[in-house]
């Protein structure tokens, strides 16, 4: 008997708390640590983020890259090929969309890199004539009214044309500075970018064995209704963001190519420099063309720089260009490719570029549309649940011609 009453016996209560209580101890110092001695922790978190920059890569190439898999593997390899091995399909989508992504950045940058270096340096070389045509417009202006002083305003023109030049020497000879050191520390370039490389493979080749595997561990750890929660909560917050790049990289495509048609046919009319840069142009649109909202005039403001080159009609030939392209797609190819990925309205896309775009610039302007659209469909499905259970009726107005009406209250049956 005194052996069973000294005997230990586990609680899984207190074992519980002590848990939680080493966890929360745990994270007050590493809050502590954070906050008092910032730079060094600023400082081992770059390092650590350095040398998981491939599989970071990795991650992204693999989500960029495989809605083209997919559509390769069902309709290349299976529909015209009729290869029914899905093993093999498989593979040989893999092999062929890598190689044919890696060769079109490979003829890209080795195109595009010297041909925007020429343009700055033809950029560098008219600005002393037009800064000396616009001051004899002003000159000629100050002798016909010489009652106003336009002292003010020759000598913003003069510093803004020293300061222009001096922002695009620099912005040269850091492109410059940049390919020389990105061909010194070639060998850690092409190991990451290797890394990087088969790691995206990896996650495409297994990406259902991982996403069976995760599911193992969420459902293993928490409590079902815990798990199905979190479950359905990964897998929308997956397809909201795939939802939305694969539809923008459509799109983005569109816009480029049908800017570079357009170029060509302007190109007919003799309007200077739309032959030479339609390509680079083009592309610069097709990029930029990602950013919602935004992003036709963060493309559209260098391009049109760009053209002011060759003359100021060509540039403003492409700013008319650029805003007709903007309103057909933010009117017409956009909604029908994107359709309501996001089921975002106009002003919450704007906060979440504003937002994006302070926090990580471009990339959190790319980015912050999808995590807006994440929070916001957590948002709205706690909501609905809530009002489900106090029985309100209350739907969401989805245009502005529904009529406006008081929320309505089920009445609960009354159980016999």
């Amino acid at each position: 008997m005194s052996e069973n009453k000294n005997k230990f016996e586990g609680n899984s209560r207190y074992f519980t708390i002590c848990i939680y209580s080493i966890i929360t101890v745990l994270v007050i110092a590493i809050i502590v640590r954070a906050v008092f001695f910032w730079e060094s922790t600023s400082e081992t978190l770059n390092r650590l983020l350095s040398s998981l920059s491939p599989f970071f890569i990795g991650i992204l190439i693999a989500f960029l890259i495989n809605p083209l898999v997919s559509w390769m593997r069902k309709t290349v390899f299976k529909k015209w090929l009729h290869i029914r091995n899905d093993a093999l399909n498989r593979m040989l989508a893999i092999l062929f969309s890598y190689l044919l992504v890696i060769s079109v950045l490979i003829v890209g940058l080795i195109y595009l890199i010297p041909e925007i270096i020429d343009s700055l340096n033809q950029l560098l070389n008219q600005m002393p004539e037009w800064g000396n045509s616009i001051m004899d417009f002003v000159n000629n202006l100050s002798e016909r009214y010489p009652d106003i002083d336009f002292k003010y305003l020759q000598k913003t023109i003069t510093n803004a044309d020293s300061s222009l030049q001096d922002i695009i020497s620099k912005l040269i000879s850091g492109i410059t500075t940049t390919i020389l050191v990105t061909g010194v520390s070639v060998i850690k370039f092409v190991f990451n970018f290797i890394v990087a490389i088969i790691v995206s493979c990896y996650l495409i080749i297994d990406k259902k064995m991982q996403a069976r595997g995760t599911k193992r561990v969420i459902y293993a750890v928490f409590k079902k209704e815990r798990a199905d929660k979190i479950w359905n909560v990964g897998k929308n917050s997956i397809r909201i963001f795939s939802n939305f790049f694969d539809g923008k990289m459509i799109d983005s495509l569109i816009m480029g190519i049908l800017c570079f048609i357009c170029m060509m046919i302007i190109n007919f009319f003799g309007v200077k420099g739309f032959a030479e840069c339609s390509l680079l142009i083009s592309i610069i649109v097709c990029v930029t063309n990602m950013i919602p909202y935004f992003g036709p005039f963060l493309g559209g403001i260098p391009s049109v720089l760009l053209l002011c080159i060759y003359s100021p009609k060509s540039g403003l030939v492409f700013a008319i260009l650029i805003i007709i392209l903007q309103q057909l797609d933010g009117n017409l190819i956009g909604p029908k490719i994107l359709g309501d990925s996001t089921g975002l309205r106009p002003l919450w896309i704007i906060f979440a570029i504003t937002v994006g775009g302070w926090a990580a610039g471009v990339i959190g302007m790319l980015l912050g549309v999808p995590c807006v659209a994440v929070i916001t469909g957590l948002t709205e499905d706690y909501v609905n649940k809530r009002l489900d259970e106090k029985g309100i009726d209350m739907p969401i107005l989805k245009n502005e011609k529904v009529r406006k009406s008081k929320p309505k209250i089920r009445k609960k049956s009354k159980s016999k």
